[in-house]
């Protein structure tokens, strides 16, 4: 296997859907070396997501039941990795007035999010090969950039202002989590057919523009 070839199969589709949402703040956008920082740190993310996992991997492989399962899916996985998406962005962001609209939010953490699958695309890749890395750059990509689109809608709105601001991350990383969970879940459990895969990452990224035009028409740049 080309070692050149698997880098463009693991990140350029990640760098070509950070554009693409990128571009969706149309009225202050962010600089782009922070965006890009955020993508890196996403990509860095996925070490410590291995070191804190890696205990579970025989729970992850083979739970005893449903139960166990579905909590594995969503505290282990859906909640370290949402939460190791979202500290990636923060850490690569730590000065709080570049987010000055709820839209800026979305944009650092879904381009943490998709550093975090870009880096998951390219171990994919190296041990099941290209084809796999091929199938993921839509699927996999979306996955990651819609749930990190949950946590940065919350955390635009906490540090514009909202009240509770702490809570309402809570509750963005909360429900990041159980999509995840719930996610990978019906993946890894082989229970729901390829097709209906398709059709629930089409909504969870219709989802994310939802979320995107929302914020942009809170706005203060609106005009």
């Amino acid at each position: 296997m080309y070692p050149l070839l698997v880098l463009i199969v693991s990140f350029v589709p990640g760098l070509l859907w950070l554009l693409y949402f990128y571009r969706r703040d149309v009225y202050e956008p962010e600089p782009m070396h922070l965006v890009v920082r955020c993508f890196v740190f996403g990509i860095l993310a996925v070490i410590p997501v291995g070191l804190v996992e890696a205990p579970f991997q025989r729970l992850i492989e083979q739970p005893s039941g449903i139960a166990e399962f579905l909590a594995v899916t969503i505290i282990v996985i859906g909640l370290t990795e949402e939460t190791a998406k979202f500290l990636a962005a923060k850490l690569a962001v730590p000065d709080k007035t570049e987010i000055d609209e709820v839209v800026d939010g979305i944009v650092y953490c879904v381009s943490a999010g998709l550093g975090f699958s870009a880096a998951e695309n390219y171990l994919y890749v190296v041990a099941f090969g290209l084809r796999v890395g091929l199938s993921r750059a839509v699927v996999t990509c979306l996955a990651h950039a819609s749930f990190s689109g949950v946590v940065g809608y919350a955390y635009g709105r906490a540090v514009t202002g909202a009240e509770n601001g702490h809570l309402v991350v809570a509750k963005g990383l909360g429900l990041a989590a159980v999509l995840h969970g719930l996610y990978d879940f019906a993946l890894m459990s082989g229970w729901v057919s390829p097709v209906l895969l398709l059709v629930v990452i089409g909504a969870l990224y219709a989802f994310l523009i939802g979320r995107i035009r929302h914020a942009l028409t809170l706005s203060k740049f609106r005009r």
